[in-house]
């Protein structure tokens, strides 16, 4: 059920990145609590991923999450609190 990434949805990925970074940065703001709307958003994107992906998929998924996640760095804005 996946799909393969191909550079023809490169300018689709970008505008869907900003639309959600704007959506996500006026929520932070709304509720004044970014780990709120992080855990929130975390929640639901792992139930996509749960649906959209096979089991081993969805492992694999999460293991190149854990394995990178230092790699994983900080918006270039003032600490959201």
């Amino acid at each position: 059920m996946t799909k393969k990434y191909s550079e023809n949805n490169e300018k689709d990925l970008k505008i869907l990145y900003s639309e959600m970074l704007e959506f996500v940065i006026a929520k932070v703001l709304e509720y004044d609590d970014a780990q709120v709307v992080a855990s929130t958003m975390m929640a639901q994107a792992l139930k996509l991923y749960k649906s959209a992906l096979t089991d081993a998929e969805f492992k694999d998924m999460l293991k190149i999450v854990v394995t990178n996640a230092k790699k994983i760095k900080a918006f270039d804005i003032a600490r959201l609190h």
